[in-house]
Order: structure tokens, then C-alpha cells, then sequence
């Protein structure tokens, strides 16, 4: 089913409206959202990862326009990529095959780079030279710090993991007035699936972003990689169940969507293999998530009260 650029609009520019209504969360609901204008106060992110198949490009497109249908309603929204923007990071395919769908709103989007990203080249020379992204770096949106790491950062020279760790407290440490989330390409966890054999948890190469951002106060992380959708119960580095651990979201769904679970996380509290479109919107004290299919219905969405209560 294809979706025009004015049904995208009305299915992923309208906001939850429930709201908190004191509540800590609201439960994750399904179904068609009927076209309101922006949420007021909320700072708009809405994006995916894993676009990089070259044998999707009519499904890399579809999600494209969805996004740029939200970004040409709201000039404050910013979309994201959760890597693996091409399948072979040359620069012949960031400009054949990304460039055309979502390349149009690449000066409002938020890169982090994938292991596709740098597969033929170590140094991901391709993938910097299009996106013009630093290797890690953080960006404020409204009354959030957003941090966005490199979880590729072993073969890319003074961007190792323990650079990067020092570099994410003191930057948590100076602004203790912001909500906190991160984003980066391989998650934490993740349910099993063939290719990958038995659920993923990479203590060793992203747990100290994990502990860093939790003892900052920090509500949620983005993630690619995997080629579908999951959602997480807040946890701790050590996998623990916890209100004060983070949240984690794999959206790995921009272009094809064909991992399937073998074996579920035990803390996994929703996963849907479909191509689709991740939107939080952002507030002070709370944030908002609405996964939408390709066929524009929703399948996820849910509010979270902040952990912490902003400083005046």
C-alpha cells in the first residue's frame, strides 16, 4: 500500500493525545491517529536506521516521505539515522541511492555512523564526506541533550570508546539542566534472530555509555542495526529491570524489515518486523513515541514521564 504525502502527514504530525494525565507511562496503543496540528511545547525527532539495502529502494523512498512530510510541517523537527544509511559506504552509493529519498532533508538530520557505513572502507571516508557529521557529538533539542555516539569507533583513530566515555560525563556534568537520550548505531540489547543466533547484549563495547547515561539521569537510547522494531522496559547496564535505567529503542526499519525473533528479551515489551518510522516528541518532563508502518498505521506509541524534574 502506498502511502501519499498527505496521509503521511496526518498519521505522523498528529501527537498523542492522551497525554500523562499522572500517569508514570501510558500503555503502548495501535491504530490510525487522526491529523492535529503540533504538540505544543515539544521539540519533534523522527527518523529509522538501516536504509541500506539496495534491493529496497522503493521502501527506502516510501519511509523518506514520510519523514519529509513531518519536517515540512514543523521547521523546529529534526529527523534522525541510526546508521547504516548505505550498504557499502562508497560515495557512489550515498549519491545513487540515499541522496534521492533521505538525502532531501539531509541538512536536518542527525547522522551516527553504521558498520555498513564503513564496510569498504575502515575509515568511512564516504560516509563523513555526505553527511558531514563528527564522529560523536552532542546537539540540544528544546529542553533535551541529545548525545550521538560511534559505536563504530575502534578502527577510526582517537575516537576509541574510552575517548568517547570521558567525553560523554563531562558533557552529561555540564548541563545538568537538560533531559538526557543517546543514540548509536549497535544497541545494548536485543531479541535473537538467524543471522545474529542468540540475543544480543554488548556489555564490552557499549556498557559505559549506558552507565554514564544512567547515572546522569538519562530517559532513553536509539539504536539501528537490527532490522526491525523493539521497544524496551527501562533497565540497567546489567540487563536488571529498574526505574532507574534507561530505555531502549532499536529502529532498525528504514528500509527492508526482515529480521524475524528466534528467542525474546525478556524485557523486550514489544517487537514488529516492519519497515517504518520512528517520532518522539520531546518535552520537559516527559517524552512521547509513535512507530508508524509503511502502510501508515501505528503499531507502537506511549508516553513517559521524565525521571527527573528540570531544575528552574
Amino acid at each position: 500500500m502506498e502511502v501519499s504525502r498527505r496521509q503521511a502527514l496526518g498519521i505522523l504530525a498528529a501527537p498523542l493525545v492522551a497525554g500523562c494525565r499522572g500517569l508514570d507511562m501510558l500503555g503502548p496503543s495501535s491504530g490510525r491517529v487522526a491529523l492535529s496540528t503540533a504538540a505544543s511545547g515539544a521539540v519533534t525527532l523522527i527518523g529509522a536506521g538501516d536504509q541500506h539495502s539496495v534491493a529496497n529502494l522503493e521502501t527506502r523512498a516510501l519511509t523518506g516521505r514520510m519523514v519529509q512530510a513531518v519536517l515540512d510541517a514543523d521547521p523546529t523537527a529534526w529527523a534522525f539515522n541510526a546508521g547504516d544509511l548505505v550498504y557499502n559506504g562508497t560515495a557512489q552509493e550515498y549519491r545513487d541511492y540515499y541522496n534521492p529519498t533521505w538525502g532531501a532533508f539531509r541538512q536536518r538530520t542527525l547522522f551516527t555512523l553504521g558498520n555498513h557505513d564503513r564496510k569498504a572502507d575502515p575509515t568511512a571516508s564516504g560516509y563523513y564526506q555526505y553527511t558531514g557529521a563528527q564522529r560523536y557529538y552532542a546537539r540540544t533539542l528544546g529542553a533535551w541533550r541529545l548525545y550521538v555516539l560511534n559505536s563504530e569507533s575502534v578502527p577510526m583513530g582517537g575516537a576509541d570508546p574510552v575517548v568517547q566515555t570521558e567525553w560523554l560525563r563531562q558533557d552529561c556534568a555540564a548541563h545538568p539542566n537538560l533531559q538526557k537520550l543517546a543514540m548509536w548505531h549497535i544497541p545494548m540489547f536485543s531479541n535473537a534472530c538467524a543471522l545474529h543466533g542468540k540475543p544480543m547484549v554488548w556489555p564490552g563495547k557499549v556498557g559505559a555509555w549506558w552507565r554514564v547515561l544512567q547515572e546522569a539521569g538519562a530517559e532513553f537510547v536509539i539504536s539501528g542495526h537490527v532490522h526491525r522494531y523493539e521497544r524496551f522496559a527501562r533497565m540497567l547496564r546489567t540487563g536488571a529491570a529498574s526505574s532507574a535505567g534507561l530505555r531502549q529503542f532499536v529502529i532498525g526499519t528504514g528500509g527492508l524489515s526482515n529480521m524475524n525473533v528466534l528467542t525474546r528479551h525478556p524485557l523486550c515489551e514489544k517487537f514488529i518486523v516492519s519497515t517504518g518510522i520512528m517520532r518522539f516528541d520531546l518535552y520537559p518532563d516527559r517524552y512521547q513515541w509513535t512507530f508508524t508502518d509503511a502502510a501508515g498505521v501505528v503499531r507502537d506509541s506511549g508516553v513517559q514521564m521524565c525521571r527527573r524534574v528540570l531544575a528552574v
